[in-house]
């Protein structure tokens, strides 16, 4: 077993400005403060004629001029350095011509991964890149089968998104939930016509219902003729942890199941979700506190969504079992998780008290 510090770990990822206290990446470098990290925030451009043509070569839609100026970053914050592991936080993004540098540091190469399966069919056709990492660390299981019939699964690890459920937790009232409160959450994958249907449904059979889209910009067509919804397209953070808080129900209709970050926030919250079924959520819905649904199932959606307004001691439990089931998922834990994989897959044992 090769016993290494932290000081010999790289980080490579994009600094997400819309992900706020929830953010991986700025977690995943807050567990190893000593390490090593290339970031977006160090680039001063990244819009010019090299990156487009090493972007261009990838064949890849999800690689841009900004994932090829953060690779050639990696070897400016390397050289002369004793870098054992170089992990890619947003591998689905920003690794493609990593594997070269094994060659030029003897460095293990790590891609982290949170692409929905339709995603990686659709967004990254190219995946011999892929085949040459050392390890690929996976946020769904559905990913691991996935992957697993082109890439030995040896080189294949469930890592989940984690959760700081310090921030994200349900106040001590019990009585501080507006009953006639459904929320969504976030842009990236979300299905606004099954939720515009939903909200129909919902205000036929409860007039004083509200609905409040946080993030939600793209929404505001769908909704152009209902001024009553709220479309709230940036919340400071204490704002947005309140509604949350403030909220009965989280109405999360997908196209497809990508990475779980509002499910999350919402369950560690104590929020229940309604939301649709998909291969790379069920790590992270599989509780009571969930109700899944077939994409596009909005009268299903819509009903379940009534009945549970009108059941407090059943919404009373769904809430308890989200906070139980996210504490699963607290950043403290995840990091452990990570610690484990890469001493059980790389055998590389991080020394923190050095």
């Amino acid at each position: 077993m090769k016993k290494i510090s932290p000081k010999n770990l790289l980080f490579v990822g994009r600094n997400w400005s819309t992900m706020g206290a929830n953010n991986t990446f700025e977690n995943l470098l807050k567990f190893f403060p000593e390490a090593i990290n290339v970031t977006s925030k160090d680039l001063r451009g990244f819009d010019n004629r090299v990156y487009r043509y090493f972007k261009n070569k990838t064949g890849n839609r999800c690689y841009s001029s900004l994932s090829a100026a953060l690779e050639l970053n990696v070897i400016k914050k390397a050289i002369g350095k004793n870098i054992e592991i170089i992990h890619y936080w947003f591998g689905d993004h920003d690794y493609y011509y990593g594997y070269l540098f094994k060659k030029f540091f003897g460095s293990k190469i790590i891609i982290n991964l949170f692409f929905s399966l339709e995603e990686l069919e659709r967004r990254m056709p190219n995946k011999l890149h892929l085949k040459r990492a050392d390890l690929i660390t996976c946020s769904g299981k559905a990913q691991i089968d996935y992957l697993s019939t082109f890439i030995s699964s040896s080189k294949l690890a469930y890592l989940p998104l984690g959760i700081d459920t310090k921030s994200f937790r349900p106040l001590k009232r019990k009585n501080n939930r507006d009953k006639n409160l459904v929320i969504c959450v976030g842009n990236n994958r979300r299905d606004y016509s099954t939720l515009k249907k939903i909200y129909l449904i919902l205000k036929k059979n409860r007039p004083s219902i509200k609905l409040k889209l946080a993030g939600s910009l793209q929404a505001k067509d769908n909704f152009i003729n209902h001024p009553e919804v709220e479309i709230l397209p940036f919340l400071p953070e204490k704002k947005f942890r309140n509604l949350y808080n403030k909220a009965s129900i989280l109405i999360l209709p997908l196209l497809e199941g990508g990475s779980s970050q509002t499910l999350n926030e919402a369950l560690s919250s104590g929020l229940p979700v309604i939301t649709n079924s998909f291969p790379n959520l069920l790590d992270y819905t599989n509780t009571k506190a969930v109700l899944s649904f077939q994409p596009q199932d909005f009268t299903s959606m819509a009903d379940a969504c009534l009945e549970l307004l009108n059941d407090e001691e059943r919404m009373d439990v769904m809430s308890k079992n989200a906070r139980l089931h996210m504490l699963n998922y607290d950043n403290s834990i995840i990091k452990k998780k990570l610690i484990s994989i890469y001493k059980s897959y790389l055998g590389v044992k991080i020394n923190e008290d050095t």
